[in-house]
């Protein structure tokens, strides 16, 4: 197991480096800076260069990659060993101000719309909620899909199954975006039984992440997690009922029947085991969905996530920030499959890691 994990993180580094270059490339070439100004907010040019030489954005653009990946050192060192390379009078000129050591030693560097502070100070503020947020909508989803999923299976053709076929459907068909106002105009203001908005957990966290589990953070979580948990919940049970639907017609299980296995343990040991595979499949993608899922949640409810940063990064173009977060959350995607790969042999011993 430990050389496939090896070798798939290898496999994930060039992964890793194309998606920086591809997020690192496009803000670039979106029209606008994160120091352009209109109106009464507009900078004089000469406090515009000083920021943008702060931050090395007048070096040319190859050298800026470096900087952000290997360093100010690496890139200053460069050039100072081959000073022809076109773009290293810049280099020279500002790498001693030390803007970045490089996301190979763990710096993503330092916002530009916020003065004074580091990305990954931000990300370290704002990881932690966002993390509780998908885990539990994840939790959410898997805890009610799998049995409804089940229900569904086992009472195929009845009123059960055609509900719960309703229920998927709604589920997938209603976004984030619309099932949050109106959980919130519902449950928040007319009926009064949760908070409208913010997160009601404060660092520190039990290991970086874990809250303390009290009753003003699962009321502060309910809505939002629900929210982003119901697409969750219709997926994963419309899958769970269609795959169970095909093991339960297995000669295996038909033998197990007749043999007078107990149906409780013949569905949960066997029929529900083997049909939990194609869940697992999914788990990636709709990790995926998770995550940009919650950046509209995270929005709606004014939760302190790193989905607030990342749009509010996005309109001031600021690059180091932007960059980051899709970092972190490419990162949480690799580790999320890896982690789906390795359930897979749990599931299924004839899956090997070859």
């Amino acid at each position: 197991m430990w050389r496939f994990i090896i070798r798939r993180i290898i496999w994930s580094i060039p992964v890793i480096l194309l998606l920086m270059l591809t997020v690192f490339s496009m803000m670039r070439a979106l029209p606008g800076g994160p120091f352009d100004f209109e109106g009464d907010k507009s900078l004089a040019k000469a406090v515009t260069d000083n920021l943008e030489r702060r931050h090395h954005l007048d070096w040319s653009e190859p050298w800026q990659f470096v900087s952000y990946v290997l360093g100010d050192d690496v890139a200053g060192a460069v050039c100072e060993s081959v000073s022809s390379i076109p773009g290293c009078d810049k280099v020279l000129d500002g790498y001693k101000a030390g803007v970045s050591k490089g996301v190979i030693r763990g710096d993503l560097g330092m916002a530009m719309r916020q003065r004074g502070r580091t990305i990954n100070d931000i990300i370290g503020e704002s990881f932690p909620v966002s993390l509780q947020l998908g885990l539990m909508a994840i939790a959410f989803g898997l805890l009610t899909g799998v049995p409804l999923g089940t229900i569904a299976a086992l009472k195929q053709n009845t009123a059960i199954d055609y509900a719960a076929s309703f229920f998927a459907v709604l589920g997938l068909s209603v976004p984030s975006l619309v099932l949050g106002p109106v959980l919130i105009w519902i449950f928040a203001l007319k009926l009064g039984w949760f908070p409208v908005s913010t997160w009601g957990a404060q660092p520190p966290f039990f290991l970086g992440f874990i809250p303390t589990p009290t009753k003003a953070f699962f009321m502060h979580a309910a809505l939002p997690v629900t929210a982003l948990g119901l697409a969750l919940t219709a997926s994963i049970a419309r899958l769970t009922r269609a795959s169970l639907l095909q093991v339960i017609g297995e000669d295996y299980i038909r033998t197990a029947r007749a043999k007078g296995l107990p149906q409780a343990t013949l569905i949960v040991r066997h029929a529900l085991r083997n049909s939990l595979i194609p869940v697992v499949t999914i788990l990636g993608p709709l990790t995926a969905a998770v995550v940009t899922g919650s950046f509209v949640t995270e929005f709606v409810f004014g939760i302190p996530g790193m989905g607030k940063h990342f749009i509010t990064s996005i309109n001031n173009r600021d690059y180091s920030m932007i960059s980051g977060v899709t970092l972190v959350y490419a990162l949480l995607l690799v580790i999320a499959n890896m982690i789906v790969d390795i359930v897979y042999a749990w599931l299924d011993p004839r899956i090997k890691f070859d």
